[in-house]
């Protein structure tokens, strides 16, 4: 019996030496952060969402990826990959591992991805992890540390390399991965901006911490969390307005508003944030509000992000939305909670994922008349008010009928078989080949100058 105790003194002691994860820190300046361009054209500005969906979105997006690295263009008469012009990334769930692994080490992505996580046998690690080490059982234990912390840790030893957000690349595309926040039951996106609100350093945050939020599946994982340190600096941010906003888009806006609310850290202590999905599943919906944070305005947001000179913006729009699960119509049996969970999970995200995207087409003939309002009036040339706005989809639904055969029912989990994964990647390749508009953009390209 002293034997046990000795034991379990010994693992509960060592495990409250680490149990408390690492907390965000306060913010000491604040400084503007704009999309950086780099040897990017000024003319085009692609912006990529990748959705969630477990291995399935991540190993999707990943085709795209690739897709994109193999499609060469010549812009200003400089032949470059259209990989090598994407601006931006704003990722969910299984999708921000993709992002946020290419973010960080780029072209190693198509060496390394498949075998760090999209071939890993995740799900069995963490269920290993958390019910087969007597470590991990005390520092389960309820107050003391929580399944997604125990995630994140492992994504950050075994597939982020300990990375934070400072060790983003110089060149890549300006990274944003996206989470929900329970208390305020809307978005919050790993950004400088609302971090920002509650006055800390994004820059020194785990990037496997904000990927383990973004993915945080209700219930399956347990929520990361955050400390608001508004009243700790003195940076208050400027609260916008906006004139002559119409009613269809009025609870949207004061919805967007809602991100004053972080400055009274007193009622908002903390952040707990879970999948990035519960509250908009492509990753979309971030974007729009950073049109409405610049006054309901794009030519405001072009100017923040250093976007002036753009002729053209792309949306491509990778969504990994699964097909219903035709298994469970076959059987007496009462599914199982899980499968439930998954089902519920994609009605609700495919339902919504709809709404999103006419939502984004609908601010095109606005946007593009405020860019155009905004450039001539700033300098009065022949083509001030040229601007094309464009958005491409890549969607499993759009597979043919023998690709659908060949690929049923994948489960929102993370981990696939190696031939589920392949299929998945080729299958984002494919989609995003066949599309008209993307081949279209392609061509045009040819004559952007």
């Amino acid at each position: 019996m002293r034997i046990i105790l000795t034991i379990f003194t010994f693992l509960f002691l060592t495990a409250c030496s680490i149990t408390t994860p690492k907390m965000n820190i306060p913010l000491k300046e604040s400084l503007p952060k704009s999309i950086p361009k780099n040897d990017r054209s000024e003319e085009l500005t692609i912006i990529l969402t990748f959705s969630g969906g477990g291995t399935r979105a991540a190993a999707l997006s990943y085709g795209v990826l690739k897709e994109l690295r193999d499609t060469n263009v010549t812009i200003n008469n400089k032949k470059r990959r259209l990989l090598d012009e994407v601006d931006l990334i704003s990722s969910v769930s299984g999708g921000s591992f993709t992002s946020a692994y290419y973010g960080l080490f780029g072209d190693k992505i198509f060496t390394d991805f498949e075998r760090k996580f999209l071939k890993k046998r995740v799900q069995t690690d963490l269920i290993r992890l958390s019910l087969l080490s007597p470590k991990a059982w005390i520092r389960l234990l309820p107050g003391l540390f929580e399944r997604s912390d125990l995630a994140a840790e492992y994504y950050n030893q075994l597939i982020f390399k300990k990375k934070r957000f400072r060790d983003l690349r110089k060149d890549a595309p300006y990274i944003v991965i996206n989470a929900t926040d329970l208390s305020l039951g809307q978005g919050f996106a790993f950004t400088d901006y609302h971090f920002r609100w509650i006055c800390s350093n994004l820059s020194d945050y785990p990037i496997s911490r904000a990927v383990a939020a973004s993915s945080a599946v209700p219930v399956v994982f347990s929520p990361i969390t955050l400390q608001n340190h508004a009243s700790k600096c003195n940076f208050s941010p400027i609260i916008w307005s906006s004139k002559n906003i119409s009613d269809e888009e009025q609870k949207r806006y004061e919805q967007s508003l809602a991100i004053k609310k972080y400055r009274d850290d007193k009622e908002y202590k903390y952040l707990h944030l879970v999948d990035g999905g519960v509250s908009d599943n492509l990753g979309i919906r971030s974007l729009i509000d950073m049109t409405t944070y610049h006054g309901n305005n794009m030519w405001n947001t072009f100017n923040a992000y250093k976007m002036q000179k753009t002729k053209k913006l792309v949306f491509i729009v990778v969504n990994a939305s699964g097909f219903p699960n035709t298994n469970t119509a076959k059987s007496r049996i009462t599914p199982s909670t899980f499968d439930v969970l998954d089902t519920t999970t994609s009605i609700q995200s495919n339902k919504y994922n709809v709404e999103t995207l006419d939502l984004l087409r609908s601010k095109f003939p606005t946007w593009k008349k405020q860019i155009a309002r905004g450039r001539c009036a700033k300098k009065l040339t022949d083509d001030c008010a040229k601007i094309e706005m464009d958005l491409i989809e890549v969607n499993l639904q759009d597979l043919n009928s023998k690709e659908k055969a060949e690929l049923p029912y994948v489960p929102t989990s993370l981990e696939l078989t190696s031939e589920t994964v392949d299929k998945l990647t080729t299958a984002g390749s494919n989609l995003l080949q066949r599309s008209e508009k993307y081949q279209k953009l392609v061509e045009s390209l040819r004559f952007l100058q």
